[in-house]
């Protein structure tokens, strides 16, 4: 085998061995809370062994943070939340969590590319997003856009346009929402989507 070759394909093997699988980018003020604490993203071990999580960059288009260590198990979900102590204050101690270093995103409201990048700058997953995402008919609005739902992937190996992601359906929503009762509120993170 060349030189470097070995090295060259142990890179590519990481490519989409983790997904982002659900975004909370614009979280519902009066129930949940500001976007600067309640915001997160949600990760997803796509291989059938434990990855090391440590040393992966979530970020965006500026802002970006270095995921500390974390084994996360196949198959298994954790989440990147804005504010640590705000996320287990609303969703509890069971969901699972990383620390990490550095400066939060900050998710758009309106559109954001935010990015997964191992410790040697590869690109793992990029999701690219609007507030138009999850938008349903004689909708005005994503209910994901400020009104309690998050974004969901809806096949988590599929690709990461607006067709394969739609708006949560929470059936454990701790306050349904008082206009419609529906049980669109605060996602499913660190469980699998409600829409898969």
């Amino acid at each position: 085998m060349l030189p470097g070759v070995s090295v060259l394909i142990a890179l590519i093997s990481g490519l989409n061995d983790v997904a982002i699988t659900e975004i909370m980018y614009n979280p519902d003020g009066p129930t949940l809370g500001p976007d600067s604490l309640y915001e997160w993203v949600e990760l997803c071990n796509l291989t059938e062994s434990p990855l090391q999580l440590q040393g992966m960059v979530l970020s965006d288009r500026g802002n970006g943070l270095v995921l500390d260590e974390y084994e996360l198990a196949a198959g298994a979900r954790v989440v990147a939340p804005a504010d640590m102590e705000s996320f287990v204050d609303k969703y509890g101690e069971s969901v699972p969590v990383v620390s990490w270093t550095g400066e939060w995103p900050g998710l758009s409201n309106a559109s954001d590319m935010i990015t997964l990048s191992d410790r040697y700058g590869m690109m793992i997953d990029m999701l690219s997003y609007t507030d138009h995402w999850g938008i349903e008919d004689g909708q005005q609005r994503s209910t994901a856009d400020g009104t309690g739902a998050s974004l969901e992937k809806i096949n988590i190996r599929g690709p990461n346009n607006a067709a394969n992601w739609a708006v949560s359906v929470d059936l454990n929503c701790p306050l349904p929402d008082p206009e419609t009762g529906d049980d669109k509120c605060w996602g499913t993170p660190g469980a699998v989507n409600s829409v898969e």
